[in-house]
C-alpha cells in the first residue's frame, strides 16, 4: 500500500484525538462551573478533573449530592460545552467498548456515536423538567 492510502486514516485519527481531548476539557469545564455554581471550589474541581478525569466524574457525581442546589440555571455556554463534554466522552467510551479491538474500527464507531450522544446529552442532561439529574 502506498502512503497516499493511509492519509485519510491518519486524518481521521488526528481529528478523533482532537475530539476526545476537547470533549474531555469541556467535561472538566462543566464540572468546575457546576461546582462553582453550587458554592464549592470551581477551580479546585476543574484541576482535579483535568488531572484525574476517570475518577473525578463519579467522585463529583457523588459529592454534588451533598452540595446545595444551583441558584440559577446553567448559562448557554455551560450548557453547550457540558453537553459536548458529556456526550463526547460517553461516545468515546461506548465506541471503545462496542467496537472490535481494532483502532480503525473504533474510529469508525466513534463518528455515529458522537452524532447520537452529544444531542442526547444536550436534551437529557439539561432538560429543566429532569431536575434530579442537575440539582
Amino acid at each position: 500500500m502506498s502512503m497516499l492510502t493511509f492519509w485519510p486514516w491518519i486524518a481521521l485519527a488526528l481529528l478523533s484525538g482532537l475530539f476526545v481531548f476537547s470533549s474531555a476539557l469541556c467535561l472538566c469545564y462543566a464540572i468546575g462551573t457546576d461546582a462553582a455554581a453550587r458554592g464549592a471550589s470551581g477551580v479546585g474541581w476543574t484541576v482535579f478533573a483535568v488531572l484525574f478525569l476517570p475518577i473525578a466524574v463519579p467522585v463529583y457525581a457523588v459529592y454534588r449530592t451533598r452540595l446545595p442546589a444551583r441558584d440559577a440555571s446553567p448559562e448557554p455556554l455551560e450548557r453547550g460545552l457540558g453537553a459536548f463534554g458529556i456526550g463526547g466522552t460517553a461516545a468515546f467510551i461506548t465506541s471503545a467498548l462496542v467496537a472490535p479491538p481494532d483502532p480503525l474500527t473504533q474510529l469508525l464507531y466513534l463518528v455515529p456515536s458522537v452524532l447520537v450522544f452529544v444531542p442526547a446529552a444536550a436534551v437529557v442532561y439539561y432538560k429543566p423538567d429532569w431536575r434530579a439529574l442537575v440539582s
